[in-house]
């Protein structure tokens, strides 16, 4: 059946919204543009750091919300062996390889203490989030004071040691608009400064001019911090 009208022919309703159904199904959901800066979100380290291991980590909210921490940073293999955990250092000059061997006594699973020599005494670790179901009780994120005074925090991979120990922390609010990163952080000047990401790496360029290289971490230690 069909329907006229004062132009001419024209289709019935139902035809028409089948006609439409079909059109909607048919055609492809539009691709959701990225936010700017929506490629900065979550964490970020220093590639390259101090001889003394010290570098940046950066984490970016997508709030607006940033956070700066300088850290001490490690990782090294480890392995256990009884009573005895022996972790394997390389040495990021001359890449020489060195161990050392402390003492390990749990307390359940979410507990241990730590034995070293007479220099680094001994130490207690809390388990930061749930105890695996199997295998090793030492896998997984750890807590501890250094020197009394400062809180220092460990992930066990299955192979891996990293350490990280927080230092200055920093908290602010940042934009991106283009390839300008714009921060305001707490204690310091508001800031505007280039920033590309390059081969996966995030290339920060600083007030001195310098360009500071950051890669995503290979632990998720301090995320959220």
């Amino acid at each position: 059946m069909t329907f006229r009208g004062g132009s001419g022919i024209v289709a019935p309703p139902m035809i028409l919204v089948a006609a439409m159904i079909f059109a909607l199904l048919g055609k492809p959901a539009p691709t959701p543009t990225p936010a700017p800066g929506a490629a900065l979100i979550g964490q970020w380290e220093s590639s390259e750091r101090t001889k003394e291991g010290i570098g940046n980590i950066l984490e970016f909210y997508p709030d607006g919300r940033v956070t700066q921490i300088s850290a001490s940073m490690a990782e090294a293999g480890y392995m256990v062996q009884d009573d005895q955990l022996l972790t394997f250092w390389k040495d990021p000059a001359t890449g020489r390889m060195s161990e050392v061997e402390t003492l390990i006594d749990f307390e359940g699973n979410n507990r241990f203490l730590e034995k070293g020599d007479e220099a680094s005494g001994e130490s207690w670790s809390d388990r930061v989030g749930t105890a695996p179901r199997s295998g090793s009780p030492l896998i997984g994120q750890w807590c501890s004071l250094f020197l009394e005074t400062l809180t220092t925090y460990r992930e066990f991979t299955r192979d891996r040691m990293y350490n990280r120990l927080p230092v200055v922390v920093l908290r602010g609010r940042y934009s991106a608009v283009g390839e300008s990163l714009k921060v305001d952080m707490q204690g310091q000047p508001p800031g505007e400064y280039p920033y590309r990401l390059d081969n996966g790496e995030l290339v920060i360029k600083s007030r001195s001019g310098a360009e500071k290289r950051y890669k995503r971490p290979e632990t998720s230690l301090l995320k959220g911090y």
